[in-house]
C-alpha cells in the first residue's frame, strides 16, 4: 500500500497579514475621507472667510523666489503693456464694427452679470441634489470672488486711474479716494471676477475634467478683449486684472489644501 502524505500549508499568518492590510487601508481612506473640508453656509464658512483674508494679505511677507518672479512677469508685463496702451486702444478703435460689437455684447456679462448666477446655480443645483462637493465648490468659488474683489476695490480705489473711454492718456491719475467716476479704470473688475471664477473652476475639476481649464480660461480672455473693444478699459488694466484674480484664487486653493493637510495629520495622530 502506497502512503501519500500531503502537506497543509498554513494559512493562518497571510489571512492575518492580509486582513491588517485590508484595515489599514480603510483607515487611510477614512482619514483621507474625513480630512476634506466640505463647507456649508454657517459659522465654520463664515470664519474661514476671516481666516482666508488674513492670510491673502500676509501673504506678501512670507513670500520667496518664486513668488517675486510672478511679481516681476506680472509688474513687467503691465509696465509694456502700459507703455503701448494709448496704440492698443487705437486698434481696437479702429477696427469695430457692428458684428463685433454684437460679439462682445453677447460676451462682455460673463465679467459681471453671469458670474454671479453661475455660483448661485452651482449652489442651489448642490444642496437640491444632496451633492455635498457641488455645494462647498460654490462656496469655495464664492469666496474666493469676495476676496478678490475686496482686494480690488481697495486698489481701484487708491489708484484713481483714468478710463479710455474719456480720456487719450493712460498716464492720467486722480488723488487716492477720489470720487471722480471717470477715474476708474485701474484695475479691470471684469477681468477680476471672470479670471477668479474660471480659476476656482480650473482647481476645482481641472484634474477630472481637462478641458475646463481651456473652456473657463477662453471664455475669460475673451471677456478681457471686450473690455478693449468696448473701450472701457487699458490693456494694462486687463492684464493687472487678470493677475490680481488669478494669484489670489490659487492662494485661497492653496491654503485650503494646507488646512486638509493638516487636519489628516492630527486625525492620523489621533489613530495611532
Amino acid at each position: 500500500m502506497q502512503l501519500r502524505v500531503s502537506a497543509q500549508s498554513d494559512t493562518t499568518h497571510p489571512q492575518s497579514d492580509t486582513t491588517r492590510l485590508y484595515a489599514a487601508d480603510s483607515t487611510q481612506k477614512k482619514l483621507a475621507s474625513d480630512s476634506v473640508i466640505l463647507y456649508r453656509i454657517n459659522g465654520t464658512y463664515l470664519h474661514s472667510l476671516w481666516s482666508d483674508l488674513k492670510y491673502e494679505v500676509s501673504r506678501p511677507a512670507h513670500w520667496h523666489g518664486k513668488d517675486f518672479t510672478r511679481l516681476g512677469i506680472v509688474v513687467g508685463g503691465a509696465g509694456l503693456l502700459a507703455a503701448s496702451d494709448y496704440s492698443i486702444k487705437q486698434v481696437f478703435i479702429h477696427n469695430s464694427g457692428n458684428f463685433w460689437t454684437s460679439v462682445t455684447n453677447q460676451i462682455e456679462p460673463f465679467g459681471n452679470a453671469y458670474s454671479p448666477y453661475l455660483i448661485g446655480g452651482m449652489y442651489l443645483a448642490g444642496v437640491i441634489a444632496h451633492d455635498r462637493k457641488l455645494e462647498s465648490a460654490s462656496l469655495m468659488t464664492a469666496k474666493s470672488v469676495l476676496i478678490s474683489t475686496l482686494i480690488y476695490v481697495t486698489a481701484k480705489s487708491v489708484i484713481r486711474r483714468g478710463r479710455p473711454t474719456y480720456g487719450n492718456d493712460p498716464f492720467s491719475f486722480d488723488p487716492a479716494f477720489s470720487t471722480n467716476k471717470t477715474h476708474t479704470s485701474f484695475p479691470s473688475g471684469h477681468m477680476l471676477t471672470v479670471t477668479t471664477v474660471a480659476t476656482s473652476l480650473a482647481e476645482l475639476y481641472g484634474k477630472d475634467h481637462p478641458w475646463v481649464p481651456w473652456v473657463a480660461y477662453s471664455i475669460a480672455g475673451m471677456t478681457g478683449v471686450t473690455r478693449l473693444y468696448q473701450n472701457r478699459h487699458w490693456s494694462s488694466d486687463v492684464w493687472v486684472g487678470a493677475s490680481l484674480g488669478y494669484f489670489v484664487t490659487k492662494s485661497v486653493f492653496r491654503h485650503h489644501r494646507d488646512q486638509e493637510h493638516k487636519k489628516a495629520l492630527k486625525a492620523m495622530a489621533a489613530a495611532m
